[in-house]
């Protein structure tokens, strides 16, 4: 019997559509998850949801065990701090039980999950796409691919990507009196360093534990190699008084968002990690369930409709208000990474508009795309400003243990 919906992918993007599914009116015996590891499985994530993804998993029914709340987060450098506040709580989690929790409640609801199944590649055909295990090839009406940084959907269907960047991290244990643990701290160091990302202090809620915390490093660009990464990633611990907890410092890819990533075929439907997150912050999570949220609601009307075709799938997303900020992020993550690092960070920490926009508490993290044209007119002023110093030179001389050019 062929089925209607293949969810390759049971992470937060691959549930959420099935929630969301759900909500909609699909019956759960037209869906099947398919992932290749077996819950709770371990996964590299900084560990924080922000404002938005707080109120989507709270619109889903479901708030993550033991979790940590917070609305502090800051930005630093050696140039200055911003300190951000939400416009309500930020939940810092344990991914592993985070996952596992939307999983059991999509399998709660009746959807069939198949855990420890490989994705080997899709078989077209006439009105169908064929999903090949290890046990064979399954035919389904829809396949969707939630498969994250790496996903075999996307290649499979020879869909254009965007950039893939990596991150390194560990669990740590420790810290000086400079670490608050109610604040989550976001480190543009890095750039300053040629490292197009930033770098993390995060508390760690893990089950069972107390007094963890998670540091790490975002490379945006994919560019430099993983030893300098864990090198800046082991200095930072140094700096501030942590010890390694983790047998390693593991390394993970990440795929960004991006106004020229495809994200549909006939019959198929890309979402969360797979079509890209955010390309500055590296967030993930919260834009994830607006990308499913999106998605379930174009498949429901191709599904009323009998269609396997949903036109305009990217650029119905662009117009969303999640798409607008990916979009706006994009261009932001261009110019801080690519276009002039050094004069880009100066301008970002000496903005009034964006420190104001930052410490109201009326904004929502990394959702700025309506403040666009004031924000741009402020990074104007402060760019001009930058320009009468030499800001051809870097703010401080580059650290040679990170040179690797």
């Amino acid at each position: 019997m062929r089925r209607r919906i293949a969810i390759v992918g049971g992470g937060p993007a691959g549930s959420t559509m099935a929630l969301e599914l759900l909500r909609l009116g699909v019956d759960p015996g037209d869906m099947t998850i398919l992932d290749r590891a077996h819950f709770p499985r371990p996964k590299l994530c900084g560990g924080a949801i922000t404002w938005r993804g707080t109120r989507a998993l709270t619109r889903l029914g479901l708030v993550p065990d033991h979790k940590l709340i917070t609305n502090g987060l800051e930005f630093r450098s050696s140039l200055g701090s911003i300190p951000v506040r939400e416009r309500g709580e930020q939940w810092v989690y344990d991914r592993a039980s985070l996952d596992h929790q939307l999983l059991r409640k999509v399998a709660a609801a009746g959807v069939e999950v198949r855990e420890g199944v490989t994705v080997r590649g899709l078989v077209p055909g006439v009105g169908s796409l064929g999903v090949e295990t290890s046990s064979g090839v399954e035919r389904f009406d829809w396949v969707i691919g939630a498969d994250g940084a790496r996903s075999g959907i996307r290649r499979a269907a020879e869909l254009r990507g965007g950039i893939v960047g990596r991150l390194v991290e560990a669990v740590y244990e420790g810290g000086d009196e400079s670490v608050d643990p109610n604040t989550l701290v976001f480190d543009f160091d890095p750039v300053l360093e040629a490292i197009p990302g930033y770098a993390w202090i995060f508390p760690y809620p893990k089950p069972g534990t107390s007094g963890l915390f998670k540091l790490g490093i975002m490379d945006g660009r994919g560019r430099v190699p993983g030893e300098i990464l864990r090198r800046y990633t082991a200095d930072l611990a140094e700096r501030h008084g942590f010890r390694l907890a983790d047998e390693k410092i593991s390394g993970w890819p990440e795929h960004y968002f991006g106004p020229r990533v495809q994200a549909s075929r006939e019959g198929l439907l890309l979402i969360g990690e797979a079509w890209g997150i955010d390309p500055l912050l590296g967030e993930g999570i919260a834009p994830s369930f607006a990308i499913s949220e999106y998605a379930a609601g174009r498949l429901k009307r191709a599904l009323d409709r009998g269609s396997r075709k949903v036109r305009g799938y990217e650029l119905g997303f662009f117009a969303t208000r999640e798409g607008q900020n990916l979009l706006y992020q994009h261009r932001l993550a261009n110019m801080l990474y690519d276009e002039a690092p050094h004069r880009w960070m100066r301008v970002l920490f000496s903005s009034p508009a964006l420190l104001q926009a930052a410490t109201s508490g009326d904004e929502a993290y990394g959702r700025l795309a309506h403040l666009g044209p004031r924000l741009g007119v402020d990074l104007l002023r402060s760019a001009l400003k930058q320009r009468r110093l030499p800001s051809a030179k870097p703010p401080r001389a580059p650290n040679p243990r990170y040179a690797f050019a």
